[in-house]
């Protein structure tokens, strides 16, 4: 009895594998090809070119409409991330357009630092498209994003002094949709008006 006791406590083989494994390597896309390219100036002076590796990228339906795609890498600076977020507000899924508003927010983790352009009036994306990564007949669509665009004004800080100017951006990214894009198109024109 004291035996079988003895064998059920002792730990199994490879128990502890995954303590052990490194995460997977992080990439925007899976071909390969995503990056961002960005001038930045004010409080961040940086010629961003982000590869497709070590850089995160994401997109989805924002809550009140339209898309946000969401790029970060290693900020060597400080070794935390840097963070761009790309809110449009007038783009649905599958479509490709040109010059579109869209507001801007740089943020800098490890020191907790925001700057947003408060608006779509700022910043304009020359040109717009989705290419289908993943689509119909699967519940969940995904679609590369291209884009290419510009800011006149500086983004903001949030709290306390500073500005960033993003005087151009160019990126490939992914935007994944998980559900029917069933807003009225009423409210779809409204929210590309400005």
């Amino acid at each position: 009895m004291g035996l079988s006791c003895k064998v059920h406590a002792q730990q199994a083989p490879g128990a502890d594998d995954n303590a052990n494994s490194q995460a997977a390597p992080v990439a925007c896309l899976p071909d390969g090809q995503g990056y961002l390219k960005a001038r930045l100036s004010g409080a961040v002076q940086a010629e961003l070119v982000w590869g497709n590796a070590d850089t995160e990228c994401t997109g989805a339906v924002r809550p009140d409409g339209g898309l946000r795609v969401r790029f970060s890498h290693k900020d060597g600076a400080d070794g935390g991330r840097l963070v761009l977020l790309f809110g449009i507000a007038g783009l649905r899924e599958a479509q490709s357009a040109k010059a579109l508003p869209v507001n801007v927010t740089v943020i800098r983790e490890g020191l907790g630092e925001f700057y947003s352009t408060q608006g779509d009036n700022k910043c304009t994306l020359d040109q717009v498209r989705q290419e289908p990564l993943v689509g119909i007949p699967h519940r969940t669509r995904s679609y590369r994003i291209i884009a290419r665009g510009f800011c006149t004004h500086p983004a903001r800080a949030v709290r306390g002094d500073g500005v960033i100017l993003l005087s151009r951006f160019d990126y490939v990214g992914r935007i994944d949709f998980d559900t029917a894009d069933d807003t009225p198109e009423d409210s779809k024109d409204k929210e590309g008006g400005e």
